[in-house]
């Protein structure tokens, strides 16, 4: 009977230990009533769970052989499994000697969250990373993300209106480019499209002009231009008798002669 008994109280005992202690992984959600052990390259965080306004570790473990600051990145989930806040934490003046264990805890405020959200809105939490290169802040880095999303990239590919869309443009693009290849290549629309072209018709153009001009010239040249008249006739007429008049009689051929 006493070893029924032993029997009974040993399953409850491993029902109890079962229901409250789980294994879970690293970007995996844990319940916030639930206790589990989630082991990275540097720690292992020994019985960690959730439990008024602070994720409680039984122990942490630096597991590595250099002496690290304790860190962690814990994310926050609400009912609907998604994110509502981030820890980035890292106590550098908290140093873990290599193979050191030791109990610890950490505060959760309002503070991690987003701002319409609580620590009462708080229903599981999960292990997103160890935090190695001590990065603080960024509590809104996954905000309204589920943890299987938390460092995917997003998803850039386009939906299938988009795609014919697309698709539709480019052949119009094709084809209008064909059409003005054609034009281009085998009719005479674009035949001064070239710059050489243009300067080759400007010259003719320049030719025809001056051979009009000289035709002109030729069927109607211009009258002579008058000559402006800077004295009156009348002294003009008196300059000319002054130069036909025979200067032999005059005072100042006389006095030469003498």
């Amino acid at each position: 009977m006493k070893n029924i008994i032993k029997m009974i109280l040993f399953l409850i005992i491993i029902s109890i230990t079962s229901t409250n202690a789980a294994n879970y992984s690293i970007r995996e959600l844990i319940p916030v009533n639930i206790e589990t052990t989630i082991v990275t390259d540097n720690f292992s965080y020994k019985s960690l769970y959730y439990k008024d306004d602070y994720v409680i570790f039984k122990g942490i473990k630096n597991l590595s052989d250099n002496d690290l600051p304790i860190s962690i990145t814990i994310g926050l989930f609400d009912n609907n499994k998604k994110n509502i806040g981030t820890i980035h934490y890292c106590q550098e003046d908290e140093v873990l000697k290599s193979k050191e264990e030791k109990s610890y805890a950490i505060p959760v405020d309002n503070a991690s969250l987003s701002n319409e959200k609580s620590t009462d809105d708080i229903h599981y939490i999960a292990v997103l990373d160890e935090n190695i290169h001590c990065r603080k802040g960024g509590e809104d880095d996954f905000i309204g993300q589920k943890v299987e999303e938390i460092g995917m990239h997003k998803n850039t590919e386009l939906d299938s209106k988009s795609q014919f869309l697309i698709q539709i443009l480019v052949i119009i693009a094709v084809g209008l480019v064909s059409m003005f290849l054609y034009k281009f290549l085998f009719t005479n629309r674009f035949e001064n499209i070239d710059g050489e072209d243009t300067r080759l018709g400007y010259k003719e153009y320049n030719k025809e002009l001056k051979l009009k001009r000289e035709k002109e010239l030729r069927e109607h040249p211009p009258e002579p231009k008058k000559i402006k008249k800077v004295k009156t006739d009348e002294v003009l007429e008196q300059e000319e008798i002054a130069r036909n008049e025979d200067k032999d009689g005059t005072d100042l051929h006389n006095m030469y002669k003498k």
